[in-house]
């Protein structure tokens, strides 16, 4: 990784497996000037891949997950298949641009490791989550159903409706979702260290957009 007087010979480290490096090698490589995003950042694909999958096994009945979601007898894809992971790979890719756009402006402004930014953002996240779960936002309707709306896959919103999957899907898994939604893109947009009043701000705008959707 570095050259025999010591600089990096890598401009972007990007972990494609967990636990590649050390935090402590990370930060050498940072500190040589080395852009590195670390696992807990890089590999956020594969949490969505397999949640959205347990989302599609809950939400439909056993008949529409053979017909909808496995291989067919004659060995052919369904095409709901082929769209929703088609859908799938796009939600991954915005969600990692979002990271890599808030870890990228977290670092400039503040000077801190993307290393240690990237935990700092899933920290945030996950503990904005929870507080979320304790509020009554859930029990606005409106809200409740423009958020899930934004969050649910399109194409599973297509084949069987919001109130089909609000009706199937546990409760606890619904209100992950909603929460889960709510926290990443406040973070993602406001960063680590909001003002007391951004979520105030953020949430605005979607009070906004339910009342003119009622």
């Amino acid at each position: 990784l570095f050259d025999a007087d010591g600089t990096a010979r890598f401009k972007y480290v990007v972990e494609g497996a967990n636990l590649f490096f050390t935090q402590d090698a990370r930060l050498r490589l940072e500190k040589a000037g080395v852009h590195l995003f670390k696992d807990a950042s890089a590999n956020k694909g594969g949490v969505t891949s397999s949640s959205l999958e347990v989302l599609a096994a809950l939400s439909l009945t056993d008949d529409e997950f053979g017909r909808l979601m496995c291989k067919q007898s004659d060995g052919s894809l369904p095409a709901f298949y082929q769209e929703y992971v088609a859908g799938v790979q796009n939600a991954i890719e915005a969600n990692a641009a979002r990271e890599f756009e808030c870890l990228w402006n977290e670092s400039k402004a503040t000077g801190k490791s993307k290393s240690v930014l990237s935990d700092d953002l899933s920290v945030a996240i996950v503990e904005l989550r929870k507080n979320l779960e304790s509020t009554t936002l859930w029990d606005n309707v409106a809200l409740r159903h423009l958020i899930m709306r934004e969050a649910l896959p399109a194409r599973l919103l297509k084949e069987i409706g919001l109130d089909t999957i609000l009706a199937r899907v546990p409760l606890n898994y619904l209100k992950a979702i909603f929460g889960a939604y709510l926290a990443s893109h406040f973070v993602y947009e406001y960063g680590t260290s909001p003002s007391q009043f951004a979520f105030f701000e953020f949430m605005s705008r979607y009070y906004a957009k339910a009342d003119t959707a009622v």
